[in-house]
This record gives structure tokens, sequence and C-alpha cells, in this order.
């Protein structure tokens, strides 16, 4: 009996919890009621139905109330028809808890309204005939339209049991109040048919409910990202149009839109395979969670991409989420540990703020993308926060992609040779070839302005391969067989194959001997210091290449690099060079570079000497090579020949 009596309470338990839905979340309690509205041609059958039995009785008993009870029944149809359809547009869009729950008493009301309309009717039909045909007429409506109609409930159980009590209990109440030997027996069949109906309207609840949860997983898989389980890019998108809906519908609220981007991520796939790149982007994503507030959202919605919208708005002038905006980028600059490993991390970040910055999710998508590749423009490892200078610098940067394209198709870019000279005899030992691009409208564009932009989309290893080619020829055609240097880009060392295959192909068909070819690279390659980097250095060494490191002291640890690899030469960057006359520490630290390279047998270039005072400074140090303004300025290959062989040493 205990048992029986814990079954019994267990089961009361379950039933309160669903009536008054304790236990359904936002989204339950969305799909309950959206399950009211998802056949509104039921609701029709059931009106012209319901109606359709009022004018039966109307003549069956000639009551003037029935007329009365066709009006009301009317009425209340068309009125449940105007909510479902109201509901139905509102439902496409936001509709938060308030605002669901207004909804389900008002379905609630209507609905128990229509069926005690039919139950009324009913009661009028037994009170009237007073005869069994009628009754079991009566009760065989009652019960169809539980099954058929209140059974279509069974996702709101207070509905369900409202229609059922009051399309049935009037008639209960008539078999039990009128004088008739067989009513006690009719009342207790229906309430019987009440109890069963109950059951089966918990029953389909519990199905819906079940099916609810089956199709909530099948969702949450698509929707959600397999790797970090953070929303992706398609469930973000809704998100986002929903948002902008709901801040739209006159409640002045605010949000801010980030996209992040993770700075070389490529890379780490390339050196540590991809289960260490699937480890860093997992750790990014808890990162990212740990970052935002409890209301915030996060999705990964590429590769290496991530998404935030954050609903801090403004506060004493500031937007909340640009101080969010700093401290992502400070979170996501920490190394990452793996097997032991510390990986150097850092992120881009742009940042769009709504309504300020667009008011439909697609504008504002297209506002934080402008603002993240501002910040990848600036170097990276920052954020950035759109305004409308950023579309104009973009807009320019789209212009030079398609103009860089189109120069190419041209084999327009050109090698223009600037003069390597001999601070103590005047004679020029060497050319360096420099990128040139002579525009047919706009006249020689800088290379300040097309290298960035080419370095951005990868073009620099087209443009790099087209100037070593023509230098090499060009090099190869002069009557005094001079040295020609030619700049490397670090994106061409990242395929390493397709640029030994260029540099041997360059020699081979130019027939320039390849001690007179120095490949020139920069500090900012050695910083990455791969293994395949290493193996094309080496590669490049093997065929009699010279090696130059670039720009050296400029950055952290120059001097590591001298020993590893097999330069011939180094060159002073310029920086030491501008004061070389009067600063003390830039003479100390050429005066020291001069040392290293003499003990390590290295040949030594001063770049960027524009000035007489520059040329004796170093001439008085001892440093025997040069280059920059002060000697010559770039010049085309034709030019080269008539250049004066020696220069005034001054």
């Amino acid at each position: 009996m205990s048992m029986r009596f814990a079954a019994l309470r267990r089961w009361y338990g379950s039933a309160a919890a669903k009536f008054s839905d304790r236990n359904a979340d936002d989204d339950l309690l969305r799909h309950l009621i959206d399950s009211l509205c998802a056949a509104p041609d039921i609701i029709i059958a059931a009106t012209f139905i319901g109606l359709g039995l009022t004018v039966a009785v109307w003549v069956l008993t000639r009551s003037a109330l029935c007329g009365a009870f066709f009006a009301f029944n009317l009425l209340v149809g068309v009125k449940r028809l105007r909510l479902t359809g109201e509901y139905r547009r509102r439902a496409a869009g936001a509709l938060d808890r308030r605002r669901l729950l207004a909804y389900d008493r008002r379905f609630l009301a209507w609905g128990t309204l229509f069926s005690l309309g039919v139950g009324l009717v009913n009661l009028l039909l037994v009170a009237e005939t007073n005869e069994p045909a009628d009754w079991t007429l009566a009760s065989g409506v009652a019960v169809g339209f539980t099954v058929a109609f209140a059974l279509r409930s069974a996702g709101r159980l207070k509905l369900f049991a409202a229609q059922v009590l009051s399309m049935c209990g009037p008639m209960v109440l008539a078999y039990l109040v009128l004088p008739a030997k067989d009513g006690l027996a009719y009342a207790a069949l229906l309430v019987a048919l009440v109890a069963v109906s109950m059951l089966m309207g918990f029953a389909s609840h519990d199905k819906i409910v079940e099916l609810y949860r089956a199709n909530l997983e099948t969702r949450r898989m698509a929707l959600s990202d397999m790797l970090t389980g953070l929303m992706n890019r398609f469930s973000f998108t809704e998100a986002l149009e929903r948002e902008v809906e709901r801040c739209g519908l006159g409640s002045r609220e605010a949000f801010s839109l980030m996209a992040i981007d993770l700075d070389r991520f490529k890379e780490i796939n390339d050196m540590l395979g991809h289960n260490a790149g699937d480890a860093v982007i997992v750790e990014m994503a808890q990162r990212l969670r740990r970052a935002v507030s409890p209301g915030d959202l996060v999705a990964r919605i590429g590769g290496d991409e991530f998404m935030v919208l954050s609903r801090g708005a403004r506060h004493d002038g500031s937007w909340q989420a640009d101080g969010l905006a700093e401290r992502i980028v400070s979170i996501l600059r920490e190394p990452v540990v793996i097997d032991a490993s510390s990986i150097p991390m850092s992120a881009s970040l742009g940042v769009a703020h709504y309504p300020e910055h667009g008011v439909s999710a697609q504008e504002l998508m297209k506002k934080v993308d402008i603002a993240l590749y501002e910040a990848k423009r600036k170097g990276r490892n920052c954020a950035a926060v759109f305004d409308a200078s950023m579309q104009a610098r973009l807009n320019e940067a789209r212009v030079m992609e398609f103009e860089i394209e189109t120069a190419l198709a041209r084999d327009a870019f050109e090698p223009w040779f600037q003069p390597i000279a001999n601070i103590m005899t005047g004679e020029i030992v060497g050319y360096e070839a420099l990128a040139r691009w002579p525009h047919p409208i706009r006249g020689m564009i800088s290379p300040t302005k097309f290298i960035p932009n080419a370095e951005q989309t990868g073009a620099i290893i087209r443009i790099g391969e087209r100037i070593l080619e023509k230098a090499c020829v060009a090099a190869a055609a002069w009557s005094r067989p001079a040295p020609v240097a030619v700049n490397l880009s670090p994106l061409q060392f990242r395929q390493p194959e397709r640029l030994l295959a260029a540099v041997r192909g360059s020699l081979a068909r130019s027939g320039l001997p390849p001690e007179r070819l120095t490949l020139e690279i920069t500090e900012t390659l050695m910083m990455e210091d791969t293994a395949e980097t290493r193996r094309a250095i080496v590669e490049l060494a093997g065929m009699g290449v010279k090696i130059a490191l670039d720009d050296f002291g400029a950055g952290y640890s120059s001097m590591s690099y001298i020993h590893s690899y097999p330069f011939s030469k180094i060159k002073i960057d310029k920086s030491f060079i501008d004061n070389i006359e009067s600063e003390r520490e830039s003479i100390a630290i050429v005066s020291a570079i001069l040392v290293l390279a003499d003990k390590l047998d290295l040949e030594l270039i001063a770049e960027g000497v524009e000035s007489q005072r520059q040329h004796q400074a170093l001439r008085q140090l001892g440093v025997t090579r040069a280059q920059g303004y002060f000697y010559g300025l770039p010049m085309p290959s034709a030019a080269v020949e008539a250049a004066s062989s020696r220069l005034a040493a001054g």
C-alpha cells in the first residue's frame, strides 16, 4: 500500500510540476505554446463544427438561448483565430518569457470560453429534450470534441484540462440534477471518459516534451560548434537578428558586436599539427567564455574566427564593450601550453556598436569586419572600434588589391637598382634590387603603399618572384659583373619548395652565376625560426647564393641568429645610421657590430646613408660598405650601365 501511495504521490508531484511550468525553460515554454498554433486549420474546423452544433441544437430544441450561444461561440471563435494569427506573427521574432506567459493566459481564456460554449450547448440539448438518444448524442459530441480538438492542446495541460472540464462539466451537472432514471449512469460514464481523456492528455504532453527534447538536441548539434561547444555561424547569425529585432521594438537598448581573429594561427597548424591547433582553439574558446558576462553570446564562426555579442551599453559616455575588447585582447595574448611547449598567441579584434554603427544584422557584420581589418592593418594584437574613416581606407585597399592583380597580369612590376658603394674608394660594388610599380595613370606608386597590401593578400609572393627573375636577367646583362641583392618576403618561406624552385629557375634562365646573387631576409623571418625556414636557407646557401641578414639590430635577438644560419652579410639598420655623426649610443652599437662582423668574417653594409656627415662618420669608424641616397637613388636597369663606376669619397 505504501508503495502505491508513494507512486501516486510521485505522479501527483509530476503532474503538479507540469501544470505549474516550473520545469519549463523559455525554449520549452515557447515550443509548447507554438504547438497550440501549429495547425490553425484545426481551430477553424472546431469553430465551424461548434457553430454547426449550436444550429443543430437550435433546430432540435427551438430554444431562444441557442441564438445567444451562437453569437457567443462565433465571437469566441473569431477571437481565437485572431489571437492565433497575432501570435504566429509575433513568434517569428523575439518573445521573452513575460510575453510568452501573457499569450499563454490569453490562449487559456479564449480556449476555455470556446469549450464552455460547446458544453453549454450540449447542456441545453440534455435539459430541453430529456431523451436518452439526445443524451447519447450530446455525450458523443463532448467526447469527440475532447479527443479531436481539446487533445491537440495537450502541450499546455492547463488549457487542455480547462477545455475538457468546461466542455464535459456542464453535462455531468445536468445528468446529476435532471430527473432521469439513467442520469447517474450517463454522469458516471462521462466522468470516466473525462478521466481517460486526462490520462491521454498527460501522455500526449509527455510525448510532445520528449519530441521537443530530441529536436532540441538535434538542433543543438546543428547549431553549435562541435569542437568548442560554442554557437556556430548559423545560430549566431539567428541570435544577432533576434537581438536587433528585440532592440528595435522601441526598447532603446544597445549592444556591441565583436569579431576576433587569432593572429598567425595557420603557422601553429603547420608547425605543430592540427591536434595542437584544435587544442589552441578550445583554450581560446574557454578564455572567451570566462571573459564575457553571463548574458553575452560567444560563437566560433570559422577555423580561428570568433564573434561576441556583448549586451553592455554606454556608461558615462563610453561603451562598456570597448573595455571588454581590450581585456579580451589581453587574455588571448597569454601563451598556450601544449605538451610542455609554450606557444605565443595574439588576436586581432574589431568592434561595432548597435545602433551607432548599424541597425541591421547585415550592416553590423559588415562594419565589424571593417574594424577587424583595421586592427590587422595596424599590426595585429590589438582592438579597433569602427569609424567612418576605416571604410575609406578599406575601399582604397580593395582598389589597391584589384590593381595589384591587374599589374601582375600585365607584368608591370620592375626592379630598380640602388647602388652599394665602397666608402673608402667611392666605387660601386653592387646593387640592391627594389620593387617598383610604374602605374599607367597614377605614375610611380611607392612601395610603402603597395608592399603592405601585397603582404596582406599574399600577392607579394608573385611580386617577389617577378622581381627576382627580372633582377637576375638584368644583372646577367651588365657589362660590369656587379653583384645584385634581392629582398625576400617572409611569406615566400612559407612555401619553401616554391621559393627554391623560383631561385633555381631565375639563375638558370638568366645565366647569372649564383655567387653574384645575394638574397636578403629580415629578422621577422628569423623570429619565426621554423625547421622549414632553416632548411630553405641552408639549401639556398648550398646553391652558392649569398644570404644577408637585413635590418640587423632592429629586433630582439639578432645576435643569436648569426651563428645559426649561413649568413655572408649583415646590413646595419637605418635607425642606427640616422644619428651616427652625433649620438654616442649609435656610434657604440655600430662599432660593436663592426667588430662582430670582422671576427665572423661577414661583410657589413650600412643602410640609409643620406648625408656627407653620416658618410664621413662611417668611414672614420671603419665601415667599408654602405648604401643610401647619398650614393645614388634607385634607377632602372637601363640607367645602371650609364652610371659612374666611382663616387666621390668625400
